[in-house]
C-alpha cells in the first residue's frame, strides 16, 4: 500500500493546483460542455502525469518485495540491507499514517457501497411508467427528491402528478449525457484521495455542471422558465444521493437560477483554460523538489507493520576514498557543448550526504543479479545540462544487463542537479557515477 499512498499524494497535489485555477477562471461561465471536458481533462492529466513523467519507477514499484542481502556500492559508499529486531519510532508514525490512510480508503468505499445498495433498493421497490418516451420508476416515498442513476429516472408518484413533464425533461439530459460516468469517476478519485479537499470539490463541481447543462436543456425545449424556477425552489428539500445519483434538488439553487440568466460566453473565455498549464507545471516542480520527493519516496517504502513485524532497512556501513576522485571524468574532445572541465562543479541537491540518503530509497539490488551470484562495479556516464536535468546516461563499465540496467535506472530518475558552472554561467558537463554491487559472503553462488 505504501507506493499507492506515494502516488495518491502526487496525484493531490497536481489535482488541488487545477481545481483552484480552474475555480479561479472557469467556473462562472457559461459553457458548461467546455467545462465538463476541462474538469475531465483535470482528472486524467492528474492521475497520468506522474507516471508518465517516469515517477513510477520509483513510486509504483512494488515495496512489499524484500531487499537482497546484498551491498550496494554508490560512489564508494557501501549500503547494506540489515534487519532490525524491532521497528524505529520513524517507522512506527509512517506506519501509522499508511493505517490511517487504508482506513479512510475503506470508510468511504463501505459509504459508497451502502449507498449504491439503497439506491438499488430504491429503483427495485418502484413501479415502471412512460413519460415524454422515457422508463421513469415511481415510488411512494415522498421524502426523497426526483433524481436519475444511470439510465433510470426516479420521482414519487404525487411529484410525477404534479411536475413529471418538466421532471423528466430535467433527468433526461442527466441519463442523455451519461452524466452518471463522471459521478463515478469523481467517487473513484474521491476513495482514492479522500483526505484531499481539491477531490470532493471536483465532484461537487461536477454536478453543478450536470444540472446547469440539465436546466438549459429543460430552458430550451420551451419549458416556461419562471415555472421552472418555481419547481426548483419548491423541490429544494428532500433526500439526495451526492454519490451517484443527479438530484433535482442540487445545492447550489441560487447559481443555477443566476446560471439560467447568464448570457454564454464568448468563445475567446474557453482560453482561460490554458491557465491549467503552470497549475500543471507548478504542481510537478512541486513533486520534483528534492525534500519533497524524497517524503514521497519514503512514503513509499511504508509497510503495515504490527507489533511483531520487522522492518528492512539500508544503512551506510562504511566509505571509500575513490568515492569523489571517481565520480569525475573527461568527455569526449569532440563535443563542444557539454564541457569537461569547470569552475564549479555540478551538484546533487544538498551535496554528496543528501544523494547517498536518496539513493538509498531507490537503489534496489536485482533479483536477477542475486539468483546469478553477479556482482561488480558499473560505471555510469551522463550529462548534467543547465538546467539540472539528467541525460545522455550509458554505461561505461558493464557488469551484466541486469545491474547495468538498474545503475542507469537510478541515474536517470534522479531529481534535478545543480548545473556546473563556468565564468558565471550555467553550463553542460559530464559526470560520472561508479556503483558496486557486491553481495554478502552467504549470498555469493558459482554460475554454472
Amino acid at each position: 500500500m505504501g507506493p499507492l499512498f506515494a502516488y495518491s499524494i502526487s496525484c493531490s497535489v497536481l489535482l488541488a493546483l487545477m481545481y483552484m485555477a480552474y475555480n479561479w477562471v472557469l467556473a462562472s461561465e457559461n459553457q458548461h460542455r467546455f467545462n465538463r471536458i476541462v474538469l475531465w481533462s483535470i482528472y486524467l492529466v492528474s492521475l497520468s502525469a506522474i507516471p508518465l513523467g517516469g515517477a513510477a519507477d520509483r513510486w509504483l514499484a512494488d515495496s512489499s518485495e524484500a531487499l537482497p542481502a546484498g551491498l550496494i556500492e554508490v560512489g564508494g559508499i557501501m549500503m547494506l540491507p540489515v534487519a532490525e529486531d524491532s521497528a524505529s519510532l520513524a517507522d512506527i508514525i509512517c506506519s501509522a499514517v499508511l493505517w490511517i490512510y487504508v482506513s479512510g480508503m475503506v470508510v468511504v468505499m463501505l459509504h459508497t457501497g451502502v449507498v449504491a445498495v439503497r439506491l438499488a433498493m430504491i429503483v427495485r421497490s418502484g413501479s415502471g411508467a412512460d413519460a415524454c418516451g422515457q422508463r421513469v420508476i415511481l415510488i411512494r416515498d415522498e421524502g426523497i427528491a426526483p433524481f436519475s442513476v444511470m439510465g433510470a429516472i426516479v420521482m414519487s408518484h404525487k411529484d410525477y402528478a404534479e411536475a413529471g413533464e418538466m421532471i423528466v425533461a430535467h433527468e433526461c439530459c442527466h441519463v442523455r449525457h451519461r452524466h452518471w460516468v463522471d459521478l463515478v469517476m469523481a467517487q473513484l478519485v474521491a476513495v482514492f484521495q479522500w483526505y484531499n479537499p481539491a477531490a470532493w470539490l471536483m465532484r461537487e463541481e461536477l454536478k453543478a455542471v450536470h444540472e446547469y447543462q440539465a436546466d438549459s436543456g429543460v430552458i430550451s425545449s420551451g419549458v416556461n422558465p419562471r415555472e421552472y424556477q418555481m419547481l426548483l425552489i419548491k423541490k429544494a428539500v428532500g433526500a439526495r444521493f451526492p454519490s451517484l445519483a443527479n438530484s433535482l434538488n442540487h445545492s447550489k439553487l441560487q447559481k443555477r437560477i443566476t446560471m439560467m440568466y447568464q448570457s454564454k460566453s464568448r468563445t475567446a473565455c474557453k482560453l482561460g483554460s490554458l491557465v491549467l498549464v503552470p497549475a500543471l507545471a507548478i504542481g510537478i516542480a512541486v513533486v520534483s523538489i528534492p525534500a519533497v520527493a524524497s517524503v514521497i519516496s519514503g512514503a513509499s517504502e511504508t509497510t503495515l507493520l504490527d507489533s511483531d513485524s520487522k522492518v528492512s532497512k539500508i544503512s551506510a556501513i562504511s566509505a571509500n576514498t575513490e568515492s569523489v576522485a571517481e565520480m569525475r571524468t573527461s568527455a569526449p574532445a569532440s563535443d563542444s557543448k557539454v564541457f569537461t572541465a569547470v569552475e564549479k562543479l555540478a551538484e546533487f541537491p544538498g551535496g554528496i550526504e543528501a544523494m547517498m540518503k536518496w539513493l538509498q530509497y531507490n537503489v534496489k539490488y536485482p533479483k536477477e543479479a542475486e539468483k546469478a551470484g553477479e556482482q561488480g562495479k558499473a560505471i555510469v556516464k551522463f550529462t548534467v545540462n543547465k538546467d539540472g536535468s539528467i541525460s545522455n546516461a550509458t554505461i561505461e563499465k558493464s557488469v551484466s544487463p541486469s545491474i547495468d540496467k538498474e545503475a542507469l535506472r537510478v541515474v536517470t530518475s534522479m531529481p534535478k542537479w545543480k548545473p556546473a558552472e563556468n565564468g558565471g554561467k550555467k553550463v553542460a558537463c559530464w559526470y560520472t557515477l561508479p556503483v558496486s554491487f557486491r553481495l554478502a559472503p552467504d549470498k555469493v553462488t558459482t554460475k554454472k
